[in-house]
């Protein structure tokens, strides 16, 4: 009995201690200070800002290609022969004019051969000549004249024209016109032993030297054109809506110097699929003191400079957000506004949407949100 009492003593004395150590507990709490709440609100971010202008701009596609001749050719021989020696050889680097000849071959087979068949030519036509006068008294002279000028070591002239069906079908049945077309097509296939420049143009490789044989469809080399280039550069999907044929053209070598000038002159009609880019071919000529600059295979870059676009604005790039929104500064805070994007170059855009003198955010800025209170540092026009 007493051991039950001296525990029920205990819990109690525990407990009395427990609800004094609370007691006191909350009356240091109760004594603490609290701590007085500011009224004042946040101080205003300082942020630089720029003051757009609304105007005219050209928009300045970035482009870059190589210098293809807009003229070049495989040269080939449609005949076989010895390539004879010229007074100029067909070698790397040799300038020749249009209708010079660059190759010409060994003929003296084909051409006696030819003079043999005009001889043929001539005694079948000295040995009508009789009976044309017989049956053709009125052309008798005629055919006369034309026997005279015929010369076996030159060109056949035209045979005379038939002033009747009667001297056609005679001149048919004694194989005169069927003679007079053989011997045309001779002197056509000897006229192949000599090939002539189709244009102004530089040797860039020959496969054949003189003294050489040259087989009939055998490549002998390659004649670049010169004088007339064009740029075939490929351009972005996005640049396609600005880009007209015939907008301008201005092309740079490798320290920024202008050394090129000339317009859009084809845009291809499909969009390759893994490039998003389509094909642009741009007519270019030398810049004035740089006559010898362009050069087939040389590597440019420069920029398409199209049509004006009206009442829009230029900004950077880094100026804007999610794609198309800008923050613009009114009444010391922050506006977000959405604008209308016409061209996107590598660092900045064009666009419409704002007034002219409207303040906007030129400068990145982290958490920045609709409504945040910012003061301007400076006002800045926008180039």
């Amino acid at each position: 009995m007493n051991s039950i009492l001296k525990g029920a003593a205990r819990l109690a004395l525990g407990i009395g201690i427990l609800a004094a150590g609370v007691g006191m507990m909350k009356g240091l709490i109760s004594m603490k200070e609290e701590m007085p709440v500011s009224d004042n609100p946040a101080e205003p971010r300082v942020v630089r800002t720029a003051a757009i202008q609304v105007g005219a701009i050209r928009p300045e596609t970035p482009v870059e290609g190589r210098v293809e001749a807009l003229y070049r050719m495989e040269v080939m021989s449609e005949v076989t022969g010895n390539l004879l020696m010229g007074s100029k050889e067909f070698r790397e680097g040799m300038a020749f004019e249009r209708d010079d000849v660059i190759l010409s071959l060994d003929d003296t087979e084909s051409r006696l051969a030819l003079m043999a068949q005009k001889s043929q030519f001539l005694q079948l036509l000295s040995g009508q000549l009789a009976d044309l006068k017989m049956d053709f008294e009125s052309r008798s002279e005629a055919w006369s004249n034309y026997v005279r000028s015929i010369r076996v070591e030159a060109e056949l002239p035209d045979l005379p024209e038939s002033e009747s069906d009667r001297e056609r079908l005679f001149l048919s049945n004694r194989g005169i016109i069927s003679g007079y077309h053989s011997i045309r097509a001779a002197e056509e296939r000897l006229s192949k032993f000599q090939v002539r420049a189709p244009f102004k143009g530089i040797v860039a490789q020959a496969n054949v030297r003189p003294g050489g044989l040259v087989r009939a469809g055998q490549m002998a080399g390659m004649l670049v054109g010169e004088g007339d280039y064009e740029v075939k550069t490929a351009v972005h999907a996005r640049y396609l809506s600005t880009i007209q044929r015939k907008d301008s053209v201005l092309f740079f070598d490798e320290e920024g110097a202008a050394i090129a000038t000339g317009i859009v002159h084809r845009i291809a009609g499909n969009i390759d699929p893994s490039t998003q880019s389509a094909s642009v071919f741009c007519r270019v000529s030398p810049s004035k003191g740089a006559s010898n600059a362009l050069r087939d295979g040389r590597f440019l870059t420069g920029e398409v400079r199209s049509d004006a676009l009206t009442d829009v604005f230029e900004i950077p790039l880094t100026w804007m957000h999610d794609g198309n929104r800008v923050f613009e500064v009114s009444d010391g805070k922050l506006a977000e506004r959405e604008i209308d994007v016409l061209f996107r170059s590598r660092s900045h855009v064009i666009a419409r949407g704002l007034d002219s003198g409207s303040l906007l955010l030129s400068e990145s800025l982290t958490n920045a949100f609709d409504g945040m209170a910012v003061r301007s540092k400076n006002n800045e026009l926008q180039d």
